[in-house]
């Protein structure tokens, strides 16, 4: 009999990726509002091939750009791209079609159920 199941969210329950092009687009043109020089395609390439080549959760990608890219980090064009991938972040981050119905099934069977990200 299963007593409880362990989920990891990421692709499991959300879609990531989707979740991950949407923000990295929105942190580019944030930037770039805010004055980071580029063209969209560009710049959200020049991110994506950093994410690829670093890790996809590298916490100091926005720094790491703007060091390279402006020889300093304009807190300016930070502020924007951090501000703006948070929103869109939290705005695109849902669960893939049926996982609530199916989460909601699992804990009327008395399933315990744990989320490990």
């Amino acid at each position: 009999m299963i007593k409880g199941v362990i989920f990891d969210i990421d692709n499991t329950l959300t879609d990531f990726m989707k979740m991950k092009l949407t923000a990295v687009d929105a942190a580019v043109e944030g930037m770039m509002d805010a004055g980071l020089p580029g063209t969209k395609a560009a710049l959200s390439e020049e991110f994506l091939a950093h994410y690829w080549k670093e890790g996809i959760e590298d916490q100091k990608i926005f720094d790491k750009i703007l060091k390279a890219k402006l020889g300093h980090i304009d807190y300016k064009i930070l502020a924007s791209g951090i501000l703006a991938y948070r929103r869109s972040k939290n705005g695109t981050m849902t669960l893939y079609p049926r996982v609530n119905q199916t989460l909601i099934e699992l804990m009327k069977m008395g399933i315990k159920l744990t989320v490990l990200s």
